[in-house]
């Protein structure tokens, strides 16, 4: 029985132990358990024992400024953050999860290169233009601060300094090796996916992060697990005072996992009347609007797989929760999107894993912007025909939008009496209708 004040005598299993050093020798490594199961002391003591070149970013990292500070160079930076790491973590005799990254020294003390290559991310994942400017505009001897789409950072959301904060600090040459606790803190669904897809792609790593040897999560989100290395994978458990890990090692075991970091609960989840999966934000957006204006007793799951290359992934996990697609009474309740320009292989691909062919609907055009409602799309733009459509913008008659500016001004306008584009409800709202309407 401990006192009241006594640090408790917490220790890793020899399992554990084992696990760790291969931990060490991984490029990714993701932990997850309940709360309190030991993810934030596993990362710490990691910190302690992989030196200085490694990094801990604790949850308590929100943080903000209105102006930049002074770069003040020191000699032995890197060893006097870790020793005040472990002052702190050595000391403490309650639960603190303080970080020692400060953003707005951190972004100060990268250098001129490695700021344009932090502007350059935030740019790709979020689509906001940082630019550092000066606080009295043509005297380079005033203060600066960072503009973000011509506004202060100050008046950013928490997100996205949150999100600055870990990119800051991958960007850092005095370390290889990155803990985070909770890299979805604070950050919304949509950005975490931007955020992980980021982080897990091998050549974003190569070209933005050539230095970093191990970067390991401990989270709570879905959207962190590594889905292309499973084994990369750790439950994170806890037995009185021991930790323990065990290593994802099916794809049926990551499945479980999945399903218990979304609350083991199927009601809200995946007990809808149907399932939908289509490609991309403005598809997502706009069918599910359409559907639950059409269908407003039913519950639909509209999910956006990013990409048709991603709609046999979403599929698969699918499966392991549902059992077996081709056996599942969900069979006929589960709808893919797909654009004009897919794999061609991928229907043929679908069916095999257990969709239905008449619910996997083509688009006779390429790009969902096409089957919009003619009398919305008549109403934003002036002109008769067809849309032109190029990249990301959409035009006709002389205006000009891009994709998802428009999707959101048609989903505004949208209403339960608006008639829908011929084929919109021909391939996609009649079947839906007939299995779950």
């Amino acid at each position: 029985m401990y006192q009241y004040d006594q640090r408790p005598n917490t220790r890793f299993t020899k399992n554990a132990q084992d696990l760790l050093e291969k931990i060490r020798d991984s490029d990714y490594a993701v932990l997850v358990g309940r709360n309190n199961c030991g993810k934030s002391f596993l990362l710490k003591t990691l910190t302690q024992q992989w030196g200085a070149t490694a990094s801990y970013l604790g949850p308590a990292r929100y943080q903000n400024f209105n102006l930049l500070g002074y770069f003040t160079p020191k000699r032995d930076i890197k060893n006097e953050r870790h020793r005040e790491f472990l002052n702190q973590w050595n000391q403490q005799k309650q639960n603190i999860d303080n970080s020692p990254i400060n953003l707005q020294q951190a972004i100060a003390e990268l250098t001129d290169s490695q700021r344009d290559t932090l502007v350059e991310i935030v740019e790709l994942l979020l689509g906001t233009r940082m630019e550092i400017k000066e606080t009295v505009p043509g005297n380079s001897m005033s203060q600066k601060y960072i503009s973000c789409d011509g506004h202060n950072i100050s008046y950013t959301s928490s997100g996205f300094r949150l999100i600055a904060t870990l990119l800051t600090s991958l960007l850092s040459n005095d370390c290889d090796t990155f803990l985070i606790d909770e890299p979805e803190l604070g950050v919304s669904p949509e950005a975490q996916g931007m955020l992980a897809d980021f982080l897990f792609d091998r050549e974003y790593r190569a070209k933005y992060f050539p230095k970093i040897r191990t970067i390991v999560f401990a989270t709570h989100s879905t959207v962190f697990l590594d889905r292309r290395h499973i084994g990369n994978n750790y439950v994170v458990s806890k037995q009185g005072d021991e930790i323990d890990l065990k290593p994802v090692s099916t794809l049926g075991e990551l499945n479980k996992v999945h399903f218990f970091l979304l609350g083991n609960r199927f009601e809200t989840l995946y007990l809808p009347s149907a399932i939908l999966l289509v490609e991309g934000k403005c598809d997502h957006l706009f069918i599910e609007r359409a559907t639950s204006l059409r269908f407003p007793n039913s519950q639909l799951s509209v999910i956006s797989a990013n990409s048709d290359s991603r709609i046999k992934e979403v599929l698969t996990i699918a499966g392991g929760l549902l059992t077996d697609i081709q056996r599942s009474p969900y069979r006929d309740r589960i709808f893919v999107v797909l654009d004009a320009v897919h794999s061609a292989s991928l229907p043929e691909q679908l069916e095999k894993m257990g969709v239905l062919r008449e619910n996997i609907v083509k688009w006779p055009l390429n790009g969902i912007e096409h089957f919009y409602p003619p009398v919305l799309v008549d109403k934003i733009f002036p002109g008769a025909g067809e849309l032109d459509i190029r990249g990301d913008r959409v035009s006709r008659g002389g205006v000009e939008y891009n994709k998802n500016d428009l999707t959101e001004k048609i989903v505004t306008m949208l209403e339960t009496t608006t008639p829908h584009h011929a084929d919109f409800e021909r391939l996609l709202l009649e079947p839906v209708a007939q299995r779950a309407g």
